[in-house]
């Protein structure tokens, strides 16, 4: 899947495994994980629902977008970008990375 980033500074962070650790050393392995799975699938239907990534749409203020577990309570909060039919996830195919937070 092709990725982007909602800023400069994400992007550097998640594309550099030292800064990863440096900003998310209690989840740092997780989030690799995940990040390896993001790039590696085809398109948004390839994430599982079930743990441990644990893909899940949003609701509310962030209608649209999907979270991914990186741990317990730490989320990946993705956007899908491009021409894509929201109700089918197999035309999902490039994302942008908003944040990685916990929402709850």
């Amino acid at each position: 899947m092709e990725i982007e980033y909602a800023s400069n500074k994400i992007k550097k962070i998640l594309e550099d495994e030292v800064l990863i650790k440096k900003y998310y050393a209690n989840i740092s392995v997780q989030l690799k994980n995940r990040l390896t799975e993001l790039r590696a699938a085809d398109c948004l239907n390839d994430i599982p629902e079930t743990p441990p990534p644990r893909r899940h749409k949003l609701k509310g203020d962030r209608n649209n977008q999907w979270g991914v577990s990186v741990s317990k309570n730490e989320r990946l909060i993705i956007q899908p970008i491009g021409d894509f039919d929201i109700n089918n996830l197999n035309t999902i195919k490039s994302i942008k990375i908003l944040s990685i937070e916990d929402y709850h």
